[in-house]
């Protein structure tokens, strides 16, 4: 006797899986009503949870962690800039000091164009460089100002994105999880309803819905084995902790 298999966590395994959606499409237009009211309650739970996902990254703090991220990127420009231009001083001191400071910007490149943590990495590394050029030098070029406002610009990123951290585990932790539970639940007894079905009408009706989602279900399970592998890989290359499958 066919039966769907109550894996809703392989259905659920992350925002990127489409499942849902599809036992969705193929419990459509089922005769039913106990189908169709359970269904109902799925499709309401799913849609819950989908919210809660698109509220997640949404948070207050994300806008003025993306804000702080411009205001860097700008106090860069702006010291790169100025520092290019220095090495056209028409004292020989002054000139080989900004060509010493361009060269130090030139070694990290552009971090502008890079992603957050990344870009966090390279003006950490190119602050302290410029911080430890001999006082003389950052005196002639009048660059203590400009490292200054920086470092200033890179904290203040570095604070919101603590922020926004925060603020993410928190709606994680509270409404996402219990959307996420609720779906779970929702889908649990969507399949005890088909299973039940089964048994009181027989199979034939709902073979074909049975098969297409134990499919997406063994689909899913595969998706779900293949990323622990690869963070398991990882976690052994790296020395770090594998990502939390969702």
């Amino acid at each position: 006797m066919k039966q769907v298999q109550a894996e809703a966590k392989a259905c659920f395994s992350g925002s990127d899986s489409e499942s849902p959606d599809e036992i969705s499409l193929l419990a459509e237009g089922r005769a039913s009503s106990a189908l169709n009211a359970s269904l109902d309650v799925f499709n309401g739970a799913l849609d819950g949870y989908d919210t809660a996902l698109k509220e997640s990254s949404s948070i207050p703090s994300a806008s003025v962690a993306s804000n702080a991220d411009g205001e860097r990127d700008l106090a860069w420009r702006g010291v790169n800039a100025y520092a290019k231009a220095m090495t056209a001083h028409p004292t020989d001191a002054t000139r080989t000091a900004a060509i010493e400071v361009k060269a130090l910007f030139d070694k990290y490149g552009d971090p502008t164009s890079l992603s957050q943590t990344e870009e966090s990495g390279v003006l950490h590394n190119l602050i302290q460089d410029l911080q430890a050029l001999p006082a003389e030098k950052r005196t002639a070029l009048a660059l203590d100002v400009w490292i200054a406002d920086l470092e200033a610009k890179e904290k203040t990123f570095l604070a919101a994105v603590q922020q926004r951290t925060s603020e993410q585990s928190a709606r994680v932790a509270g409404i996402v999880k219990q959307s996420r539970q609720k779906a779970d639940e929702a889908y649990d007894s969507l399949v005890e309803t088909v299973n039940a079905l089964v048994l009181l009408e027989g199979e034939a009706d709902y073979a074909t819905f049975i098969d297409h989602v134990n499919v997406l279900i063994d689909r899913q399970k595969t998706v779900l084995k293949t990323r622990s592998t690869l963070n398991a890989k990882k976690a052994g290359q790296t020395g770090t902790p594998p990502e939390e499958t969702k």
